[in-house]
């Protein structure tokens, strides 16, 4: 029965039949996504006594830790594209965010869903005790485009970041969730981000949302562009091309070409999250959907103080 008494109506009872019809399951054809349910072994049966204890507990290991769902190799959306760089990618950022003040990362390895041939295993290895690697090979049900019938989705991602929330958070106080091209860079009087987590916590706040904008890289540091005439491939009016960043150049210092001048008015529709552990109850790639607050009934969310 529902926990929330206030519902409750004795008198109109849920009809199954009028409301799904005569089945609840998916039909066999339509149930591709259910392949994705992670089913996972306790922490300590993994991963040791470092992750030997489920329970809330006031000094956790981290202060601050990171998701990510990461590939060696990938193809984009419509299968346009073969992205073969997620190496060089996954460790220039892991040197960047343990600079910024991420004590651990757990990095979600999704390169079994593409390939056998390969892993991240080779970069994470270079990380000892400030990275865990999942071998993650779970599959997206489709890599459609976007404007496809079927569109394209990430469940293999959606998955590997509830699966991470759920086993590691309990061990960190907050937790970011980005990819491996997103940097999150402290500003003002934020050295770093535990900085800013410190002045979160005076504040009583829970979850800290960030704009993002993507930047275009500087030519002067990319190799001469190889033009694409297939337009299966290039849709664009304009001329699209092939961009390679040499190996002497990092990808944050390429990627550094901002479109805005001055103070940014404009923002992408994806925003990114730093969250505290023990109060979202489930974050889906940009959004905290379910927290303590949101859990509460009418009754118990004016007695915490909000209307």
């Amino acid at each position: 029965p529902p926990r929330y008494s206030e519902f409750v109506n004795k008198t109109a009872e849920l009809d199954i039949l009028e409301q799904w019809g005569d089945h609840v399951l998916p039909k066999i054809e339509d149930s591709g996504r259910w392949e994705n349910i992670p089913i996972c072994k306790p922490s300590i049966m993994t991963y040791g006594k470092e992750h030997d204890s489920l329970k809330r507990r006031e000094n956790k290991s981290h202060r601050l830790i990171s998701c990510v769902w990461a590939s060696s190799g990938y193809s984009t959306r419509g299968e346009r594209f073969g992205i073969h760089d997620g190496h060089r990618r996954l460790r220039e950022w892991l040197h960047y965010v343990f600079l910024t003040g991420f004590d651990h990362v757990y990095v979600y390895d999704n390169s079994g869903g593409n390939s056998n041939k390969t892993s991240l295993k080779v970069v994470t290895d270079d990380f000892k005790g400030k990275v865990t690697r999942l071998v993650w090979p779970s599959k997206v049900c489709n890599n459609n485009r976007n404007f496809a019938d079927s569109p394209g989705e990430r469940s293999s991602q959606y998955a590997a970041e509830s699966s991470c929330r759920l086993r590691f958070g309990p061990h960190a106080e907050w937790i970011g969730q980005f990819d491996v091209d997103e940097y999150l860079a402290p500003m003002g009087d934020y050295a770093t981000v535990p900085k800013l987590l410190d002045q979160l916590d005076k504040e009583g706040k829970k979850i800290i949302s960030f704009g993002s904008w993507r930047a275009w890289p500087r030519k002067q540091l990319i190799e001469e562009p190889i033009p694409i005439n297939n337009r299966s491939i290039c849709e664009s009016t304009r001329t699209c091309f092939q961009l390679k960043v040499p190996e002497n150049n990092t990808m944050l210092q390429t990627y550094n070409c901002d479109r805005q001048k001055g103070l940014k008015k404009d923002k992408m529709p994806a925003e990114k999250q730093l969250y505290r552990s023990d109060y979202v109850k489930l974050h889906f790639v940009h959004y905290s959907t379910v927290t303590n607050l949101t859990l509460m009934n009418k009754q118990e969310t004016i007695d915490f103080g909000q209307k």
